[in-house]
């Protein structure tokens, strides 16, 4: 986000007052101007109610906005609220919401129940393919079905990523096709560009007896180019004819790094269309964390590597961290157990303050990460009417605990710890914050031991609710 706003700056660029969008027609007149001064908010939830659905989402169904040349330069801002029913029946590259963004910005937005067919690849629900832009703040669900032989390029969010960011997203997104480089975030990431925060609850299948089934992973099909993914997560099954992984599909060259992540599920080859060796046996490359790993190559950008990162043993069945290849060094993740993956003591240098938590009741008990809004796909239209702040967990505690609370608007939020004196301990949260669930660790170590009180308040309401600390 930095990086836009100082070349904004250096560019002479003054953004516009934002412009509206309200209906479907809104939607997609947002091609015609795109332009890096150019400020789009959305005011409401768009659906099938919604003026302008069916002139948009029927027959070949959505045009994407962007286009090779003529690409997404602008601001998106979803205030929060969802884009529902989306629909596309392509024949060309480049779809999604978005086709192609450059050098823009969208966040704080929900693209859901989104029903893409396509014979055609670089594709994605949010965008086909992004470029030095920043995502912050999406979540997708529906599904992506590729009837082409060979198609490439599929992701959950993206289809294709160079350069830029990605942060507190979630992809729900469940793929079906015959190709290669997919991704339940992103088919490709290369350039440098990132994965924070973000996770992968659905199922990759594919489609058909063919040797272009590869390159395939939870949170990404192909890695180089000195990108990095750091705290994420992938939930599902994941399988092709070979070179699968629970996270990463391909590791490609060029000192691209996985870093405090984890995988839970299936990875799965298919024995009789896997390309075969000099035995007739087939060769699988699948992989607990990677499918194949390309050998190392002198570059400045360094070792490629998997560092702090796991898969569950017990559910998948594998004992390998990566099917083929080699790494440079022995950083290439280690497989764990259902409970120790349970267990936060497993999980070294991770930041259980501010990023992650772990409640028994939630996630089925995994890591989960603080800013998700929503537990699986069933619900992820289920929004609080409210604002709510629920009872600590575990309480009494120590030294740690977990705070839920739901929000029911975009609004600021406020969470502050008070001793019995009314003396303020900490902020945890001062921020704006969309509508959903979210969960704060809190750690009381440095305390002593007695009755604390959380406070809670958003939209002019406070609400509050004592927790004991016992040493």
């Amino acid at each position: 986000m930095l990086a836009l706003v100082v070349l904004l700056s250096t560019a002479g660029i003054t953004q516009a007052d934002p412009i509206e969008v309200r209906t479907w027609h809104d939607l997609h007149n947002v091609r015609n101007d795109m332009g890096a001064a150019t400020v789009y908010i959305l005011m409401n939830d768009l659906d099938e109610t919604t003026d302008g659905y069916s002139d948009y989402n029927t027959g070949n169904g959505w045009q994407p906005i962007g286009h090779s040349q003529d690409r997404f330069t602008a601001t998106f801002d979803g205030q929060g609220y969802s884009i529902s029913g989306l629909t596309i029946n392509a024949e060309s590259n480049l779809q999604g919401l978005f086709g192609h963004v450059h050098f823009a910005t969208i966040k704080d937005l929900k693209v859901l129940d989104a029903d893409i067919t396509t014979s055609a690849g670089t594709v994605g629900v949010l965008v086909g393919s992004l470029e030095v832009s920043d995502v912050e703040n999406v979540t997708v669900s529906g599904t992506i079905k590729g009837t082409g032989q060979g198609t490439t390029l599929f992701g959950g969010l993206l289809g294709r990523q160079a350069g830029g960011l990605v942060m507190n997203c979630a992809s729900y997104v469940d793929i079906e096709l015959v190709g290669r480089f997919v991704g339940g975030l992103v088919g490709q990431m290369t350039a440098q560009a990132e994965i924070e925060q973000s996770y992968y609850k659905g199922n990759i299948t594919t489609d058909g007896p063919n040797e272009d089934n590869r390159w395939i992973g939870g949170i990404v099909g192909q890695f180089g180019g000195g990108a990095m993914v750091t705290d994420t997560y992938a939930m599902g099954n994941i399988s092709g004819t070979h070179i699968v992984g629970g996270l990463v599909g391909y590791h490609w060259r060029g000192g691209a790094t996985v870093t405090n992540s984890y995988f839970v599920g299936t990875v799965e080859g298919d024995a009789d269309h896997a390309p075969k060796d000099d035995d007739d046996d087939p060769i699988f490359n699948i992989g607990g964390i990677t499918g194949f790993s390309n050998p190392p190559q002198d570059t400045d950008a360094g070792d490629s590597q998997v560092i702090n990162t796991f898969w569950d043993t017990d559910v998948s069945g594998l004992e390998i961290s990566y099917g083929g290849g080699e790494y440079p060094t022995d950083n290439v993740g280690e497989g764990k157990t259902t409970a120790e993956l349970k267990d936060q003591a497993t999980f070294t240098d991770w930041d259980f303050t501010d990023v992650w938590y772990i409640n028994p009741d939630v996630n089925d008990g995994y890591p989960i990460l603080q800013f998700a809004v929503v537990t699986d796909a069933e619900s992820i239209t289920e929004l609080p009417d409210q604002l709510s702040l629920s009872q600590n967990y575990p309480n009494p505690f120590n030294p740690s605990t977990v705070i839920t609370y739901e929000v029911s608007g975009q609004q600021h939020v406020r969470l502050s710890v008070y001793d019995v004196t009314g003396r303020l301990i900490t902020v945890l949260v001062d921020q704006q914050q969309s509508p959903g669930e979210y969960q704060v660790t809190w750690d009381a170590g440095q305390l002593s031991s007695g009755v604390y009180i959380y406070r809670l308040e958003a939209d002019g309401q406070t609400l509050t609710r004592n927790m004991t600390f016992v040493k």
